[in-house]
């Protein structure tokens, strides 16, 4: 076994991964830099003293996606099965109410093992990375900014994400019961003339920014609120030395594509999504 096994052997994997089959694996390094590699949340494959394959398990509530990769000299041998297998335990299907296989939807490689589980399409998101000379949203509400969430805001937190993701209140409420003090305030609350109206949470990781968990009030759109916030994030990040900025948006959100291209974002990969039913025999 490799001893001492880091973070960057994972890394170094999904850059072989990448480059190999010319994709973007999306293996949320927000979250797995909260664990300890060796905690138990994310399971490995050790195949001639080196990392062979890792599959990851994303917890948000009840739900869970999965997302993985196995380096190209071990493939067609079983492994992500066995991994897979081993991460659903009794334990895992009794506690989640839905699983979702995560694979680039560009993979040529997944699409043979996806053939082996019983599972169904659910949706897509694109990936989107900034360029500055697509740029061209000059919008700016003055009575709009930002201000730092605190762990007294994480009611408001819950009820903005059950507006705005069209969560029920107990499935956001999951998820932040979940989360940890520093990760509540890692989210920004976005106010109208001090009304809380909305929120985003920026992290930066890998010398990158990425915007996350970016939603604004039903009831306060369309006064140009979303488009302010993403002018002064774009212009903070830049500023600060991330000129490496990146956002997800599902493909059945078309006016927040509409403003992301407009900010000059554009589409750099996709990610398709499986509902995981069971394997077959």
């Amino acid at each position: 076994m490799i001893k001492n096994m880091t973070w960057d052997d994972v890394l170094q994997l999904q850059q072989c991964c990448e480059k190999t089959d010319g994709i973007s694996l999306k293996l949320n390094w927000d979250m797995l830099e909260e664990h300890a590699i060796d905690d138990g949340t994310h399971l490995f494959e050790i195949r001639d003293g080196k990392l062979a394959a890792f599959l990851g398990r994303y917890f948000f509530g009840g739900k869970l996606e999965i997302c993985g990769m196995v380096h190209p000299n071990y493939r067609r041998a079983g492994i992500f099965t066995k991994l897979l297998l081993n991460g659903l335990d009794d334990a895992t299907l009794a506690t989640t109410s839905e699983i979702l296989l995560n694979a680039p939807a560009n993979s040529l490689s997944a699409k043979p093992f996806l053939d082996t589980v019983s599972c169904k399409y659910e949706m897509s998101e694109y990936q989107m990375k900034y360029d500055s000379e697509s740029d061209k949203l000059t919008t700016i509400n003055t009575d709009v900014s930002l201000r730092q969430a605190t762990e007294h805001d994480t009611e408001l937190l819950i009820q903005l994400d059950s507006d705005g993701f069209e969560e029920s209140y107990e499935e956001s409420k999951a998820i932040y019961d979940e989360m940890s003090p520093t990760q509540i305030c890692e989210n920004e609350l976005i106010l109208l003339r001090g009304v809380a109206v909305g929120k985003i949470r920026v992290t930066r990781i890998h010398g990158e920014s990425w915007i996350y968990g970016f939603v604004v009030s039903r009831s306060y759109r369309g006064q140009r609120i979303g488009s302010s916030v993403l002018r002064k994030v774009i212009d903070r990040e830049v500023a600060a030395g991330f000129e490496h900025l990146g956002l997800e948006v599902a493909l059945t959100n078309p006016d927040a594509m509409k403003l992301y291209t407009t900010a000059g974002f554009q589409v750099t990969s996709s990610q398709d999504y499986y509902k995981y039913i069971g394997h077959s025999s």
